[in-house]
């Protein structure tokens, strides 16, 4: 089989195009005492299934098993079980296995690869009211066991697991020619139940002893090791470019930019703690971890060395080493740099002279240029990445020398608009919250693109942006935040609900010229799609907190509600379940 995509499947009638005969039509269809049968001969869009749930007309999930073996080799069919996914468990995806097995040789490799996730979704579902792991594991933490099998639990719990839903309109718009999983559904990594690192350093006892220290360590590295393995393989990680653990983990140090993190977080931060208890109780063991963590395949780990190096524990010559060696585009781009800025703030006058100069020989390279997609303004990117870390060691008293002295008035000359970020975001290539970054975007991109087609236009240009790129949609949220709602609007009409965006809009803290966007805002905040609006809900908060004196009581106290429900939601669920 090559790698071509099989034909999509004609275009079907979901329930948003059918009219009410046609609804009550397929009612009258499904009927019968066989509605498996039924479902597989008259195979309607699997975009159905939740219609039908509805209407009461599924009485278990084994009745959909053959419609959608049936549908195997049309994409559409993925996005719709991904959106569904809450409906099966382990029963339908051992039949769904076997069915795959048999025509695997018949489905493209990217068909195969989705199914396979789907049914390992599935098989993964917990099933009624199962006890929180961690619930059951705190006590016995707390009295100071540590047995092999409860340290395994332990990391177990804190692992990442593979969460598919549907694809929510991402930054980047859906490819009209899909090339992995995350082009058909929305593939992230998550901790279970909401455990955070905080749970696990509070209940792991501060005077273990550093031997303790280390074999939770040594089982936590072993399961973050194994999940960038798998987030690899799925095509979500990757050490060239923007990945999923960057967003889930802005700083592997305490940092305020990690609010609201989940995924990587949790265990990326549970490690880097851990580690700085057992550099003070055995500097020795702790060099193990940072040897191992430099010298692993997956660059989150090599953040993990890079925190670790920026402490005294570590020799100044192994620091100095572990940024010479480091991948030069990760010097300067993804969430790299932000390990790399804090160690050279912490340990650079006590690097060697000669590692210092190589270090700065590598700095003034730049990125390497085949870190940027074909088209894009590749060097003022390569200039922006040196200009920003060569100035922010100049603005900390570092000498940076006379040949980067000269770089960083050459560049100055070339973008004179240029300024420095602030402090306390450099490194930072995403920075939420107040504050201006030195490169822009540039809002006269959408001046001229009408409000029912700017959010698409916004998504196109920043799925075509490379790093240190200018982010025009932040441009527009700042610049106009009237017509931004407008866009948001439109797309919100055509269902298009885009995290991202709104979060940029909320967050914007600019001044409406027109008197209804306030209450506009509020009432589409309302109207958001309850099964995702706790990806807003903090932003959401926040924007709230801003206007709820202005804010019409109609309005204020329905959307204060829906943001407290969600909050009280998570709430639950992460202490009953």
């Amino acid at each position: 089989m090559t790698d071509r995509q099989e034909p999509q499947a004609a275009q079907k009638k979901t329930p948003n195009d059918a009219s009410e005969f046609e609804r009550e039509q397929l009612r009258f269809l499904l009927s019968g005492d066989d509605i498996a049968t039924t479902l597989t001969t008259v195979n309607p869009s699997l975009a159905w299934l939740p219609v039908l749930q509805q209407m009461q007309l599924i009485k278990g999930e084994n009745q959909l098993i053959a419609w959608i073996e049936r549908n195997f080799a049309d994409l559409q069919a993925v996005r719709d079980v991904v959106a569904n996914i809450h409906f099966f468990g382990p029963e339908t995806a051992r039949f769904l296995e076997f069915r795959l097995n048999a025509q695997a040789e018949n489905l493209s490799p990217l068909l195969v690869k989705c199914w396979r996730l789907i049914i390992r979704t599935m098989k993964a579902a917990k099933q009624g009211l199962l006890q929180n792991e961690w619930f059951e594991i705190a006590p016995q933490v707390k009295r100071g066991e540590h047995s092999a099998a409860l340290l395994e639990r332990i990391a177990e719990t804190l692992r990442p697991k593979l969460k598919l839903g549907k694809r929510l309109s991402l930054y980047s718009p859906t490819p009209e020619e899909p090339k992995r999983p995350s082009d058909l559904m929305s593939v992230d990594y998550e901790v279970e139940d909401g455990l955070s690192a905080e749970d696990v350093l509070e209940a792991w006892p501060k005077d273990a002893t550093a031997e303790t220290d280390g074999r939770l360590l040594t089982q936590l590295t072993a399961a973050l090791d194994a999940t960038l393995d798998d987030a690899t393989d799925v095509g979500v990680e990757s050490n060239k470019g923007y990945s999923t653990s960057d967003s889930d983990v802005p700083s592997v140090a305490r940092h305020g930019q990690n609010s609201y993190r989940s995924g990587f977080h949790a265990i990326v931060r549970a490690m880097a703690e851990l580690w700085l208890r057992l550099a003070k109780k055995s500097p020795q063991l702790a060099m193990t971890f940072v040897r191992s963590w430099r010298d692993s395949n997956f660059r989150l780990m090599r953040r993990l060395a890079l925190f670790a190096c920026a402490d005294a524990t570590v020799p100044a010559d192994f620091a100095a080493d572990s940024l010479i060696e480091l991948p030069s585009g990760e010097l300067f781009l993804t969430n790299s740099s932000v390990e790399v800025y804090r160690l050279i703030r912490a340990r650079w006058k006590q690097f060697p002279s000669d590692k210092q100069q190589v270090i700065l020989s590598n700095l003034r390279e730049g990125p390497p240029r085949d870190w940027f997609r074909e088209g894009a303004e590749i060097e003022r990117a390569i200039d922006g990445s040196r200009y920003e870390i060569l100035s922010d060691m100049e603005r900390e008293g570092i000498d940076i020398g006379e040949q980067a002295k000269a770089l960083l008035n050459d560049i100055a000359a070339r973008w004179p608009q240029w300024r420095p970020r602030p402090p306390e975001q450099a490194g930072f290539h995403v920075w939420h919250g107040s504050g201006s970054s030195r490169i822009e975007g540039d809002a006269d991109k959408l001046v001229r693109i009408p409000d029912d087609k700017v959010v698409a236009e916004a998504k196109r240009l920043a799925a075509a942006a490379d790093f240190m790129a200018g982010d025009n949609w932040q441009a527009l949220c700042l610049s106009d935040p009237d017509r931004a709602l407008r866009g948001l609007a439109e797309a919100a009409r055509k269902d298009d609900w885009t995290v991202e965006l709104w979060q940029q809009l909320l967050w914007a803290r600019k001044e409406y010229a027109a008197p209804d966007t306030e209450a506009h805002i509020a009432r589409l905040l309302l109207e958001w799609p309850l099964e995702i609006f706790g990806k807003i809900a903090p932003p959401a908060s926040s924007w709230l907190d801003d206007h709820s004196k202005t804010l019409d009581d109609t309005l204020l106290w329905p959307l204060w509600d829906r943001i407290a429900n969600e909050t009280l939601i998570e709430t639950v669920e992460a202490g009953d379940a």
